[in-house]
């Protein structure tokens, strides 16, 4: 059976649907934000770059009221690249884990919109004041190939983003906080060599004695290590279908679940092993939550190859499946 959310609930997953949605229907809004800091552009994606928490989401009037309690517990990361390119994760707290075998249709639909995740370039409209998201890919099936326009406006430390007004004026501003980079003594050259972003290239599979096997590719990818000291992942199939309606029907919530994969957290690095660890503390996946995924690398200066420990298959093998990233760069 459908699992009925308690109304809060229900009302901040109807807030993330609009943040991940919003910008791609709704109109722009042709205000510019007071405070935006006008620089060139080359500046201000400068400024941009790095990794910023979700501190706190807004709603107000059109006379600037506020119209609810500001939501300060919701888990998220925005990373923007100075490459141009950035990825956004946000999460509702406590979700419930899927059953065993799962998800099912019903928890796939119960969970949609308690996570928002989207990746692609980004432009800045400085006559504006605001940033376009160019979605390359999106949980939201509709999203890939959107245009999301924010207004934005830097304070000492922050960074508050803001979709297109709704018809009745009403805004919702996203304030992020900026995560501080590494110290120096915190670094390896494995983390000053590691830091950017990165698209999927490739996806192989071989089994322990060095057998092909197999192996589903993604349509478009990105991974992004911050300075930081953070990382997010977002990883799209190929040949995901639109919803029928406004709202996902229990299948299609499913098929977009099982189509698109998305985890963000802090990352630490083992050089001497030769592996990297996510500290995943949110994930599209809710059992992902707050289990660490170890990933054995290979590193050059153009190319990144990730290798989950060895696992056993369907059949029984032992497989090891390679994860082949391109860096993104001007």
């Amino acid at each position: 059976m459908f699992r009925i959310l308690p109304l809060p609930i229900l009302a901040t997953c109807a807030l993330l649907l609009t943040l991940a949605c919003g910008g791609a229907t709704a109109p722009v809004d042709s205000e510019t934000r007071e405070g935006v800091v006008q620089e060139p552009t080359t500046d201000l994606r400068q400024r941009f770059a790095g990794a910023w928490s979700l501190a706190r989401i807004e709603r107000r009037g059109a006379d600037g009221e506020l119209l609810a309690e500001p939501i300060e517990d919701r888990l998220g990361y925005i990373m923007y690249d100075d490459s141009g390119h950035m990825g956004v994760t946000i999460m509702l707290p406590e979700r419930k884990p899927y059953s065993e075998g799962g998800p099912t249709a019903d928890e796939a639909l119960s969970l949609m919109g308690t996570y928002t995740s989207y990746f692609g370039p980004f432009s800045i409209d400085e006559d504006e004041g605001h940033v376009v998201h160019h979605l390359k890919g999106s949980l939201d099936p509709r999203g890939a190939g959107s245009d999301y326009r924010r207004f934005f406006t830097f304070g000492e430390n922050t960074l508050t983003l803001q979709p297109p007004a709704r018809e009745d004026g009403s805004k919702t501003f996203l304030t992020w906080e900026r995560l501080p980079d590494l110290p120096e003594s915190k670094l390896t050259d494995t983390h000053r060599k590691l830091f950017g972003i990165y698209r999927i290239e490739s996806v192989t599979r071989r089994t322990t004695s060095g057998e092909s096997v197999p192996v589903e590719q993604y349509e478009e990818a990105y991974i992004i290590y911050a300075p930081s000291g953070h990382m997010s992942v977002h990883l799209m199939r190929p040949g995901r279908a639109l919803y029928a309606g406004d709202r996902p029907t229990a299948e299609e919530a499913l098929m977009a679940t099982r189509t698109y994969a998305s985890y963000f957290g802090p990352f630490s690095v083992n050089e001497d092993e030769g592996y990297v660890v996510h500290h995943r503390v949110g994930s599209e996946n809710p059992a992902g939550t707050g289990v660490d995924a170890q990933r054995f690398y290979e590193l050059t200066d153009t190319h990144l190859t990730l290798k989950p420990p060895v696992q056993s298959d369907k059949q029984g093998r032992q497989v090891q499946t390679a994860l082949r990233w391109a860096r993104i760069s001007d």
